[in-house]
């Protein structure tokens, strides 16, 4: 118990803490609108588009280590492409992965990258099944191509959306491998996450006890985000 209030009574905890909030309330909405986009975008009928399914879908399996090479270049402050492209619109780009205030943001969007695939992929699998015969008659009744998405796609693909918001919330609370490769939690800790403490201070820092009490507690939430995931998984067979 003296664990526990050592961990709650500690501002590095907090810290920690607050940097996977700041990552989850930016990776979550990226997320389901780039999933969304992707799928609904894989979904059109049109030439190459099972090429680009492959081609969309090969960041998902990517290794982080692979990943983290590639982006660490192309976010490089004096010679990524990132920043090179920026300038030549005139724009100062940052430090990025150095700098404090960006160095969580660039996580975010290279998670984004690579994650996408994978959640387009099941909302994808929502948007083939939907009924070609509603589409037909929004048609006959004059629907444009944003009503039809808004009033019969959106609305038939919600299971589908719902189990993305899930799952990328399980995804964000154990965000690990990212960090480690492409940040090691710097600089000055602003990237450091409850999943990367725990494996810092339990597996390298000798903090055994201290650190099982903070990964009881992680495993907590995760076992609520499981259990809601599996009442969704039921309901939708029942539906």
């Amino acid at each position: 118990l003296d664990n526990y209030k050592a961990i709650l009574s500690s501002p590095e905890f907090w810290g920690v803490l607050w940097n996977t909030f700041r990552y989850i309330i930016m990776y979550i909405p990226l997320m389901l609108v780039a999933s969304l986009g992707v799928a609904y975008l894989l979904s059109r009928q049109r030439p190459g588009v099972t090429a680009f399914r492959i081609i969309y879908y090969i960041p998902v399996l990517t290794s982080w280590v692979a990943a983290s090479m590639i982006w660490k270049s192309m976010l490089s402050p004096e010679y990524g492409a990132v920043n090179n492209i920026l300038a030549v619109f005139g724009i100062q780009g940052p430090g990025w992965l150095l700098d404090e205030a960006w160095a969580m943001p660039a996580i975010v969007l290279v998670s984004v990258w690579k994650d996408m695939g994978f959640f387009g992929l099941i909302l994808l699998s929502g948007m083939v099944g939907i009924n070609k015969s509603y589409y037909e008659a929004a048609s006959l009744d004059g629907a444009g191509s944003w009503q039809k998405f808004w009033k019969i796609t959106f609305p038939l693909i919600g299971p589908f959306f719902t189990i993305n918001l899930v799952l990328s919330m399980k995804n964000a609370l154990g965000t690990f491998d990212q960090v480690v490769a492409l940040t090691e939690g710097g600089p000055n800790s602003s990237t450091e996450t409850v999943t990367y403490l725990i494996w810092k201070g339990g597996l390298t820092g000798g903090e055994y006890a201290y650190q099982t009490a903070n990964a009881v507690l992680f495993f907590i939430v995760l076992a609520i985000i499981a259990f809601v995931q599996l009442r969704i998984s039921r309901s939708q067979e029942q539906i």
